[in-house]
C-alpha cells in the first residue's frame, strides 16, 4: 500500500471543523424535491411582529432604480402616458390604483418598454389584495406591489381603505395587510400615503361607464403626514417593522372629504420622517418625497431639502412629462457649473497670495467657494443616481402632445373608445392648456368625439402658436 492510502498515519482528526463542513456541504447538495418560488415565513397572531419575523423572504428581488418617479395617477398614468414619461426621464412608474376586489391582469396594461413597472392597489382584505397581488407580481414588467394608503376620497373613506385605513382603530389591520403581503409575495412591497389632489378640472363631457377607467383629476397615494410629527414616525417606523420595502411620504395632512388640501406640502416633516427612517434602518427601507413639483428644479430641490432617495412627479409631470429629462440635464449643467466655479475659486485664491488684487466680483467667488463646495457635494449625490443628460433638447408641449396621441392610438387604455377619448381629452388639455386657452379651443377639445378630432384641434392650435395659419378672434392673454 503506498504511502498515500495511509490515513492511520495522519493526525488525529479535529471533529468540529470536519463535522461543520460535512453539513455545509449537504446543505448545497441539489433537492430533487419542489420548490416553492417564495418559501414562507412562520406567521405571527402580533399586529407588530418584530422585523426579523417579517425579513423579506428569498428569491428577493432588488429595488429598481427610484430617483426621479411618475406617481400613481387614477385616470392619469395609464400605458400611453408612462410611455410617454419614460420617453422622457422617468426611472420608475406606478399605474393607476386598482382596486384588489375588482382586479384583472389586463388592467396592468403591459408593453416590453414599460419597464420598472410598480402595481398600485388598494383594500383592506389581506387575502384579496394578496390574490390580486400574486397575479400581479407575475405580469411581465413588474417590479414591485404598492398598497394605497392615502387616497382621502368619499371613496376610501366608505370603502375603508387609502388615508382611512391609517387610523389608530384599523392600525392592526393594516400591519396585517403589509406583514402578509411583504412575507408572502416575490416583488417587493411598497406603502405610500396620498399625495395633494389637483384642483378640479370641468367635467368632460364623455362620461365613462366602468369607475375603474374614470378619467378623473389624478389621485396620488403616498403616506400622509398624521397630526403630530411623532405619529408619523412612528407610524413609518410601524410599516418598516412589518416589511415595507419602500416607503413614499407626501407632506400634506390627510385634511376631510371635501377639502382634500391644506397649502403647500411640508417638506420639512417629509425630512424629519427620512433622518428618522435612516436613523432606524440606514438604508434598509429607502424613502421617497411627494410634493411641491411643478418644473424640473422643484424636483431636484425636493431631493435637496428632504435627503429623500427619490422623488415622485404628479402635476408637474401631467403638464410636462419631459420634467424629468430637463431635471437630468439640470442636474448635470449644475455639476459641471459648480465644478468650474470650485476650479476658478481655487486659481483667483492662488493669485491672491501671489499679490495680485481681485474685483469684488473675484472676491465674491473666492468666499462662496465652501458654499460651492457644499452645494456640489449634494448635486454629486443627487446625479449620481441619474442617467446620463439626454443628447437632444426636451419636445415643446405641442410635440410632446403629438407624441402623445400616437402612443395612445397605438395602445388604448382599457374600457373602449369612451376611455380613450376621454383620457385624450384630458392629457392633451394639461398639455397644451396655455396655448388652447389663448386661442379658445378649450372648448373645442371637450366637445371632440375621436382621437382624429382632437388632433385636429391641437394642429389648428400649433398653426395659430407658431404663425403657419391667421388667427381670427381675439387672443387671450396666457
Amino acid at each position: 500500500m503506498s504511502q498515500a492510502a495511509s490515513p492511520k498515519k495522519k493526525g488525529p482528526r479535529r471533529r468540529g471543523p470536519r463535522r461543520s463542513k460535512r453539513i455545509n456541504e449537504t446543505s448545497l447538495q441539489p433537492s430533487h424535491e419542489p420548490q416553492a418560488p417564495c418559501p414562507k415565513r412562520t406567521r405571527t397572531t402580533s399586529p407588530l411582529p418584530p422585523p426579523s419575523a417579517v425579513s423579506l423572504p428569498p428569491p428577493r428581488q432588488p429595488l429598481p432604480p427610484h430617483r426621479l418617479i411618475l406617481a400613481p395617477m387614477v385616470g392619469g398614468s395609464e400605458l400611453a402616458f408612462r410611455l410617454l414619461a419614460r420617453r422622457h426621464g422617468a426611472q420608475l412608474c406606478y399605474t393607476p390604483m386598482i382596486r384588489s376586489e375588482e382586479f384583472a391582469v389586463p388592467l396592468l396594461e403591459r408593453h416590453a418598454d414599460d419597464c420598472p413597472l410598480v402595481a398600485h392597489f388598494s383594500g383592506n382584505d389581506p387575502q384579496t389584495l394578496l390574490d390580486a397581488a400574486r397575479q400581479a407580481e407575475r405580469c411581465r414588467g413588474v417590479v414591485a406591489v404598492d398598497l394605497n394608503l392615502g387616497c382621502p376620497q368619499r371613496a376610501a373613506r366608505s370603502g375603508r381603505f387609502g388615508a382611512f385605513l391609517c387610523d389608530a382603530a384599523d392600525r392592526a389591520l393594516l400591519l396585517r395587510i403589509v406583514s402578509t403581503l411583504s412575507r408572502s409575495l416575490c416583488v417587493p412591497l411598497f406603502c405610500k400615503a396620498e399625495d395633494s389632489q389637483p384642483q378640479p378640472s370641468p367635467p368632460h363631457p364623455h362620461p365613462l361607464p366602468d369607475r375603474r377607467f374614470a378619467a378623473v383629476p389624478p389621485r396620488l397615494t403616498q403616506i400622509r403626514l398624521l397630526d403630530e410629527i411623532d405619529e408619523t414616525l412612528a407610524f413609518a417606523q410601524q410599516l418598516q417593522d412589518a416589511g415595507c420595502a419602500l416607503l413614499a411620504v407626501h407632506g400634506r395632512y390627510r385634511g376631510s372629504a371635501t377639502r382634500r388640501r391644506d397649502g403647500p406640502a411640508h417638506l420639512e416633516q417629509v425630512a424629519a420622517v427620512v433622518a428618522e427612517v435612516k436613523r432606524a434602518a440606514g438604508e434598509q427601507m429607502p424613502v421617497l418625497s411627494n410634493g411641491n413639483v411643478r418644473s424640473a428644479a422643484d424636483l431636484l430641490s425636493a431631493l435637496a431639502a428632504t435627503g429623500a432617495d427619490g422623488v415622485m412627479s404628479a402635476e408637474g409631470a401631467l403638464d410636462d412629462p419631459a420634467i424629468f429629462a430637463k431635471a437630468i440635464a439640470h442636474a448635470h449643467a449644475e455639476r459641471s457649473r459648480l465644478a468650474a466655479e470650485r476650479r476658478r475659486a481655487k486659481a483667483l485664491k492662488a493669485q491672491r497670495r501671489d499679490g495680485r488684487h481681485l474685483t469684488e466680483e473675484e472676491a465674491a467667488v473666492v468666499r462662496g467657494r465652501k458654499a460651492a463646495k457644499a452645494t456640489l457635494a449634494q448635486i454629486k449625490a443627487i446625479s449620481s443616481a441619474l442617467p446620463p443628460p439626454p443628447s437632444a433638447a426636451p419636445p415643446p408641449p405641442f410635440a410632446l402632445a403629438e407624441q402623445y396621441i400616437g402612443l395612445v392610438e397605438e395602445h388604448p387604455p382599457p374600457g373602449g373608445a369612451a376611455a380613450l377619448l376621454s383620457h385624450a381629452v384630458f392629457h392633451l388639455r394639461r398639455l397644451c392648456r396655455t396655448p388652447l386657452a389663448e386661442f379658445g379651443l378649450l372648448a373645442d377639445l371637450e366637445a371632440c368625439k375621436s382621437l382624429a378630432a382632437c388632433a385636429d384641434v391641437i394642429r389648428r392650435c400649433r398653426a395659430f402658436a407658431e404663425g403657419s395659419e391667421a388667427f381670427q378672434g381675439r387672443r387671450r392673454p396666457p
